[in-house]
């Protein structure tokens, strides 16, 4: 099978923003993949996988289902549809083009420059404060001293917070492959987290509640 890329000379419309032009090539043989062999497919998408567990809706999600009841979950079931239909789109995108959808969105006006840098910042200004270490200083205070930090501990949140963060910062650095790397700490501690919490909701969940969370994903 070709890959349905259109060859155009330089001013081809995909190349007007300052990217090479499509080419042509043939599409790789999908990947036959049995019983765990699913695991490496997953791949880097870990890494996000990871950063959503972090980055808030491990509190706001259980925190708004206590609040309101779990009725709410149909809400779970449409953005878990639309996520699909989207990530369909953008696999469409690379299989036609053979690029990234990030690069595509590059392709449009101004320049692929503009984007580079907008991206870019947009990307700092989500993961790139120490925000995130931040607020795990206060769970890592409460590991080792048993209780939660107080006013009178802020200086230890803090020194644990920089260092939280510095050992992030070394990690990347100091690693010769970075993307690999953070997929391996990301798999152990999905595996670490969901996995203690599938156990945590087996042993001490109550049926009634199961049923009221399957109805809640119908929106019933």
């Amino acid at each position: 099978m070709i890959l349905q890329a259109i060859i155009e000379p330089p001013s081809a419309k995909e190349a007007q923003t300052g990217l090479d032009p499509w080419t042509q090539a043939e599409l790789p043989a999908p990947p036959l993949v049995q019983g765990l062999g699913w695991l490496n497919v997953i791949g880097p998408g870990v890494i996000l996988l990871g950063i959503s567990v972090g980055s808030g809706e491990w509190l706001l999600g259980p925190a708004a289902f206590v609040q309101h009841g779990l009725a709410l979950l149909w809400v779970t079931t449409l953005a878990v549809g639309l996520q699909t239909i989207l990530n369909t789109e953008l696999i469409r995108y690379t299989l036609y083009t053979g690029e990234p959808a990030l690069t595509g969105f590059m392709r449009t006006r101004p320049h692929a420059s503009f984007w580079a840098w907008f991206y870019a910042s947009l990307w700092f200004l989500q993961v790139g404060w120490p925000a995130w270490a931040g607020t795990a200083a206060g769970a890592v205070f409460y590991l080792f001293a048993g209780r939660l930090a107080s006013q009178a501990d802020s200086e230890s949140v803090y020194l644990i917070g920089t260092a939280s963060f510095l050992v992030c910062v070394a990690v990347l650095l100091l690693s010769r492959h970075i993307e690999r790397t953070l997929e391996v700490f990301n798999w152990i501690l999905i595996v670490f987290i969901l996995g203690g919490l599938a156990l945590l909701c087996l042993l001490f969940v109550a049926p009634d509640h199961w049923l009221e969370m399957v109805l809640g994903f119908c929106g019933l």
